[in-house]
């Protein structure tokens, strides 16, 4: 199942569906949700965070003990 209807399947479930922040992944299990995209250091490097459009982000950098240093766009739906 690709990342963004993994995101929109559990924001349905859990009652997310129009406030917007991300839904976090790890490979394929939800890591949780936040109201906006920050503190990569929180997250191993990585991680997948989807936004309600379907943009994503990965967390890329640093390690498993330190957390991630940053999070890089990569996909926007269109």
């Amino acid at each position: 199942m690709r990342d963004q209807d993994l995101a929109r399947i559990w924001r349905r479930n859990n009652g997310y569906v129009g406030k917007g922040g991300v839904v976090v992944l790890k490979g394929s299990v939800v890591g949780g949700w936040v109201n906006r995209l920050r503190d990569p250091e929180h997250w191993e490097p990585g991680c997948i965070a989807v936004e309600e459009d379907g943009t994503m982000h990965k967390s890329i950098g640093g390690n498993f003990r330190d957390g991630a240093k940053i999070w890089r766009k990569f996909w926007r739906k269109i």
